[in-house]
């Protein structure tokens, strides 16, 4: 037996014409869009560039993160003197290159005693703030991304700028640094700038306190890994005082996990107005056997210590999330700290629970039309 379905030419005509209108809206929400095919003949094979080698490609932003007080920033500072002079172990070897720092936590003048020490040529470095100029009235502001990206190509180009050190790189992202989105929007077209203009371009980054696997203490959302290309981590011995340079993540070379040693030395200066100042300086870089994940962990010992150190920094986390974020769901909390820190609900809830100064409580969500019954974790207010 069949079944046959009669079909008018009118109901027909309809059809034609609903399946034709589906088809012309597909079409017009992918105006623009076409995907395009290249031949792997056809695309040209370059070798990587290296503003200093292997530790900072060109074309790429790399991150170098570490505890705070461990000499990132001296880290940082080493190489853009070395940068103004030629003598970096790269590209730029023998070929002086101009820097531009955006520093938030250091004023120009400390940066420039510090770059002085390291015997940089002040007339290569670049100082980056912004004018912000509303209602008629010019305030001075640090970087700030998205918004400042094409500004900021524009300005390092026109200046042939090769080195850009951003320290920290989170007071210049616009969004919560523990969200992968806000992240991304950011660096996304950060990255994009290093490869158009072929420059290096360096964050500092802080770690997370505690111990673990140190390139999972990198502070912020698992966005900061994921996006750069170059990743180095730095830790100080409490052993021995030095300080040690691992290169943990780069696409560039075979010398990714090379770890280094230095030394802080003090170099005087004199300042402006005739007064000496002590300013630290990098002393004996070498290569070492000793890789900063062993120096986190080994700077932590005792199982007691070490659960300590791990429930504090979960509570620090807590904290600074909800002063940052406000009266917030649980589970809204619990996504973004898996997603930040990989941080369980378990031990969310036993920082929460010991929290006393300041205390973290819970208060029905009123605004919550769902079922049941949803609550909102906060700072107490004293």
């Amino acid at each position: 037996m069949t079944l046959a379905i009669a079909t008018t030419e009118r109901q027909a005509a309809i059809d034609d014409a609903l399946i034709a209108n589906v088809d012309r809206l597909a079409r017009s929400q992918h105006d623009g869009r076409r995907i395009a095919l290249t031949r792997a003949c056809d695309v040209k094979v370059e070798r990587p560039v290296f503003l200093h080698n292997p530790l900072v490609p060109a074309k790429v932003l790399t991150l170098i993160a570490g505890r705070a007080g461990v000499s990132k920033s001296t880290l940082s500072i080493d190489i853009a003197a070395k940068a103004t002079l030629g003598k970096l172990t790269g590209d730029w070897n023998g070929r002086p290159a101009t820097v531009a720092f955006a520093a938030i936590e250091d004023d120009a003048g400390m940066q420039k005693a510090r770059l002085q020490a390291a015997g940089a040529d002040m007339t290569r470095v670049l100082f980056i703030t912004v004018d912000d100029t509303r209602n008629g009235n010019t305030v001075s502001t640090g970087l700030q991304l998205p918004d400042d990206t094409a500004t900021l190509r524009d300005t390092l180009r026109e200046h042939d700028v090769k080195l850009l050190i951003i320290d920290p790189i989170t007071s210049c992202i616009d969004g919560n640094t523990d969200k992968r989105d806000d992240v991304r929007r950011s660096l996304d077209p950060l990255a994009a700038i290093a490869q158009e203009l072929e420059i290096a371009i360096i964050g500092i980054l802080h770690f997370n306190k505690g111990a673990g696997y140190a390139s999972d203490k990198v502070s912020g959302s698992h966005a900061f890994r994921d996006t750069v290309r170059s990743l180095i981590l730095v830790a100080k011995d409490d052993e021995t005082g030095e300080c040690v340079v691992t290169l943990d993540k780069s696409s560039y070379t075979p010398q990714q996990g090379q770890s280094y040693k230095y030394t802080l030395a003090p170099r005087f200066i004199t300042d402006d107005d005739g007064e000496r100042m002590e300013v630290p300086i990098i002393t004996d870089f070498a290569p070492t056997d000793t890789n900063v994940n062993e120096i986190i962990n080994r700077n932590i010992t005792g199982g007691d210590t070490t659960a300590r150190a791990a429930d504090n920094e979960v509570a620090e986390w807590l904290t600074n999330y909800l002063a940052e974020n406000g009266p917030t769901s649980f589970k809204q909390i619990a996504a973004d700290a898996k997603e930040a820190e990989g941080y369980t609900a378990k031990q969310l809830q036993h920082a929460r629970e010991r929290s006393t100064a300041p205390r973290i409580i819970t208060s029905k969500d009123t605004g919550y039309t769902g079922r049941g019954r949803r609550s909102l974790w906060q700072i107490e207010q004293q």
